[in-house]
């Protein structure tokens, strides 16, 4: 076996991995909470991710990620790759796809235009294309998510905290002890029932801040399909990042 060399930076280990003439990076850190090596792939960042035990495992991991190559390969699949919005590009929006229309002249920055074909026409000159989809995807994600987190919050007779739209991968949505709550604004992309439910997730937090079979009654009772939404999620969830990489994660409050 070749000799792999890397670098530990507070116990995180930073290399990479050859697969076929593709150099993919290889993220190896420590969490004492696991109890056997971990290895999970992010088709979108094009990354491969490896966990460790211990410090002392952390070779030993790099070397089960070299030894898994071929289903890495499987998982890196060509079209998950991240590419920014782009005038002529089909994106999901509502669950509905549009195209992406490039109009100088256009006054708004971004518009929704169904006359012949759903379509979302950008203004302004194309090297501001990408941001400008993004940042209007975000305000629209703002409001659906403000508007349904609102009717579920007054059917709980419930108010909330402050509401924040990030770009967040591990989750699609979050609340906090303070009734703070935190969504993707990738949700908008998603069909509105999808959008629905996490708001209906993230309100329930308000009565049980866990998952517990009372937290789940509280869900269902809000009239949203938890096991269709849960199954959505996870089989379609992932494309949703396809879209708009290269923008800011900075949040929207």
């Amino acid at each position: 076996m070749k000799r792999i060399a890397f670098m530990p930076v507070n116990h995180i280990t930073r290399t990479h991995i050859e697969i076929g003439a593709r150099a993919a990076p290889l993220i190896a850190r420590v969490n004492r909470r696991a109890k056997r090596l971990i290895l999970k792939v992010d088709p979108i960042a094009g990354e491969i991710h490896v966990t460790a035990p211990s410090k002392r495992a952390l070779p030993e991991a790099i070397r089960f990620a070299h030894e898994r190559i071929d289903w890495i390969a499987s998982q890196l699949q060509d079209d998950l790759r991240g590419r920014p919005f782009a005038a002529g590009m089909t994106i999901p929006f509502q669950g509905a796809s549009h195209v992406i229309v490039n109009d100088e002249s256009q006054r708004h920055a971004v518009r929704l235009d169904d006359a012949l074909f759903p379509a979302i026409r950008v203004g302004g000159q194309p090297e501001h294309l990408n941001r400008r989809v993004a940042d209007w995807l975000k305000r629209e994600a703002r409001a659906r998510l403000i508007a349904r987190v609102d009717h579920h919050c007054a059917a709980l007779g419930k108010k909330r905290g402050r509401i924040t739209i990030r770009d967040t991968r591990s989750r699609w949505g979050s609340c906090s002890s303070d009734g703070g709550m935190s969504f993707s604004w990738r949700l908008i992309m998603a069909p509105p029932e999808i959008l629905d439910y996490v708001a209906a997730h993230e309100c329930a937090h308000l009565i049980h801040l866990n998952h517990s079979p009372a937290f789940w009654r509280v869900v269902r009772d809000l009239g949203v399909d938890c096991r269709g939404a849960a199954d959505w999620l996870t089989k379609e969830g992932p494309s949703l990042f396809v879209y708009g990489v290269g923008n800011s994660n900075n949040a929207l409050a």
